[in-house]
C-alpha cells in the first residue's frame, strides 16, 4: 500500500510521478490522505492485508507511524532518516557518489570538493560522501554548520581562495544556508569570477548559475521505492540511502564559461532554453 498527501501543485505530480514509478514496479493499493497534518482521514488505515507500507512525505509518514509494529513501513520524499532506528527508505538527496562522478566527467582534473551542510538535515550523508569521495581519489572537505551568516562567510572564503583547476564547490540543496535571493547570487557571482565550478542536486541553482545538478527523476525513485519496500518486506536487510533515480541538467553559459565541453544529448535539461 502507498500512502499519499493530498497536496497542491506542484509537489501532487511529484508524488504522483512517483506513485507511476511504484505501479509499474509492483501491485500497489493506493491512499490519499489529507495534506494538512491532524485533519481528519477520509479512509480508514487498515494494512491487514498489506505486506509493505510506502508513505510518500512526511504527512504519510506521520499518519502512518503508528503502525511500524504492524507492518513494515518504507518512505519517500522526505530529505532526512525518521524514526529510532531509522526507517528505511529514499531520500530526496542526490546520491553523492552519483554527483562526483558526474563532476569528474566534466573536470576530470579536480581533487577537492568542499561542502557546507547542516548536521540536522544532511548530517547523515557525511560518511556516504566520504566513502564516496574516497572511491574516487577526492579530498571531500565537508562543514557543518548550524548558522547561514558562518555559511555565507564559509562560502566567500572557499570560492576567494579556492583553486579553479583542481577544486570545486558541493552547493547545499539547504534553505536555511543558501537563500536563493541572497547567498546564491553571491556564491554565483564569486564562483564566476573566479572559474570555480559549483555543483548542486538542485535543478534550480542550474537554473540560477550552478554548473550542473542530478535531480530526481521521480517515476525512477517510485520504482526504487517498490523494490525497496519488495525487499524489506521479505526481511532482507534495508537502510535510508540517497536517490540514486536521478537526471541531469547543465547551465549552458557557465559550461561556455568554463570551457566546458558540453554534449547536449547527454542532459534531460539543458538551461537555459535557447
Amino acid at each position: 500500500m502507498a500512502v499519499v498527501p493530498d497536496v497542491r501543485e506542484p509537489y501532487r505530480s511529484v508524488l504522483y510521478q512517483m506513485v507511476d514509478g511504484i505501479r509499474k514496479t509492483a501491485s500497489v493499493r493506493l491512499l490519499e490522505i489529507p495534506g494538512t497534518p491532524g485533519a481528519p482521514q477520509t479512509q480508514a488505515l487498515s494494512v491487514a492485508d498489506e505486506r509493505v507500507l510506502i508513505a510518500l512525505g512526511s504527512t504519510a509518514l506521520d499518519a502512518t507511524s503508528s503502525l511500524s509494529t504492524q507492518i513494515p513501513i518504507v518512505v519517500g520524499a522526505i530529505v532526512a532518516p525518521a524514526g529510532q532506528p531509522p526507517l528505511p527508505g529514499i531520500s530526496l538527496e542526490s546520491d553523492p557518489g552519483a554527483l562526483f562522478e558526474q563532476l569528474l566527467r566534466l573536470r576530470p582534473g579536480i581533487r577537492t570538493v568542499h561542502w557546507l551542510y547542516r548536521p540536522a538535515r544532511s548530517g547523515w550523508l557525511l560518511e556516504r560522501a566520504q566513502a564516496a569521495a574516497r572511491k574516487l581519489k577526492l579530498e571531500l572537505v565537508a562543514v557543518a554548520t548550524d548558522d547561514a551568516r558562518a555559511a555565507a562567510q564559509g562560502y566567500q572564503e572557499i570560492l576567494n581562495s579556492a583553486d579553479s583547476a583542481t577544486e570545486a564547490l558541493w552547493l547545499s540543496q539547504d534553505p536555511a544556508l543558501v537563500n536563493d535571493d541572497s547567498t546564491l547570487p553571491d556564491i554565483l557571482n564569486r564562483a564566476w569570477a573566479n572559474n570555480i565550478v559549483v555543483f548542486s542536486g538542485s535543478v534550480q541553482h542550474v537554473a540560477h548559475g550552478v554548473l550542473f545538478a542530478l535531480f530526481p527523476d521521480n517515476e525512477a525513485m517510485g520504482a526504487d521505492l517498490a523494490r525497496l519496500a519488495l525487499a524489506h518486506a521479505s526481511g532482507k536487510t534495508a537502510r535510508f540511502e540517497p536517490n540514486r533515480g536521478l537526471r541531469r541538467a547543465i547551465n549552458r553559459r557557465t559550461a561556455e564559461h568554463l570551457g566546458v565541453r558540453l554534449a547536449a544529448a547527454d542532459y534531460d535539461l539543458v538551461l537555459p532554453a535557447r
